[in-house]
């Protein structure tokens, strides 16, 4: 009766704070919350604030359940004690003492019923900055990638915040190209950038938009290689001219090594920039993203 008089007040209290925008229940009470996207919630009853109720989970987790996300707020029964037994009139025999109930045996629906049991969810937010270590699964490169072609990576190391995982080892990262560019005969060094944008939670997590900073590779410069070249080249030259022709016959083989030396630069692209799958990466998040994670 008293858990019925204490439901009905909360009922009324409940009905009262679409009106008074204002929770009058008592802290310290076992409730079970329904959020309008149909997750349920069991725990204690922290505090009630102006915007939020804080809820506390059996395992100490406190909980912030926004006002606009919840559906109804009811207490969660204690459990009822067995009825006692009249005691026996005048007159009746004595009843014999019950024998001890045997243990009932498991049934094997048990753990199929506690497999399509909801599960409880919390959301937990991953501040802006945090640097995501990807292994990039999609091989990329300056001379056979587009701008706009998918791109796929998976963490290799978990993300927790608070003590919570958050995103799990092997979480898949997705994204695409942002630029591609070759490498030039004369001048240009070969670059590719990649920026992701969407996370697949591992299981029935589902899919969440991300947004990160650009990562971009840039290739080495070859000044020093195309310096050799002509150099070289130039040498070359010189020998040649100074059999054929003496002293002025050198100076012009001089010239024309340099020549070819230079116009083998010229005629050569320099390095590509080549990430294989398997290359390790990391991004840093631009923006907080928030991601449901069971309650355990």
């Amino acid at each position: 009766m008293k858990n019925l008089v204490f439901a009905l007040g909360i009922a009324i209290a409940l009905s009262g704070c679409a009106r008074n925008d204002a929770y009058e229940i008592p802290t310290g009470s076992d409730v079970t919350l329904q959020k309008k996207d149909g997750v349920s919630v069991s725990g204690k009853l922290v505090e009630v604030k102006a915007e939020q109720v804080v809820l506390e989970s059996r395992d100490g987790v406190k909980m912030e359940v926004p006002r606009s996300q919840i559906a109804s707020l009811k207490v969660t029964p204690a459990p009822e004690a067995p009825p006692v037994k009249a005691a026996g009139t005048a007159g009746d025999a004595p009843s014999a003492p019950a024998p001890p109930e045997a243990p009932a045996a498991p049934r094997p629906d048990d753990k199929e019923a506690q497999r399509r049991k909801p599960l409880e969810f919390r959301e937990v937010t991953v501040p802006a900055g945090t640097a995501l270590a990807l292994t990039l699964g999609t091989a990329i490169a300056s001379d056979t990638s587009n701008v706009e072609d998918q791109v796929r990576a998976t963490l290799r190391t978990p993300i927790s915040v608070g003590g919570v995982e958050a995103l799990p080892t092997g979480t898949a990262v997705l994204g695409h190209v942002t630029s591609a560019n070759q490498s030039a005969k004369v001048k240009g060094r070969a670059s590719i950038g990649v920026r992701f944008n969407t996370i697949d939670l591992p299981g029935d997590g589902g899919r969440e938009a991300i947004t990160t900073a650009t990562v971009t590779r840039v290739a080495p410069t070859t000044k020093k290689k195309d310096a050799t070249k002509i150099g070289i080249g130039a040498g070359a030259g010189a020998v040649i001219g100074g059999i054929i022709g003496g002293g002025s016959g050198a100076a012009k083989g001089a010239a024309i090594g340099g020549g070819a030396g230079t116009g083998a630069v010229l005629a050569t692209r320099g390095d590509e920039v080549r990430l294989p799958a398997g290359t390790l990466l990391t991004v840093k998040l631009t923006a907080p993203l928030t991601v449901r994670v069971p309650v355990k």
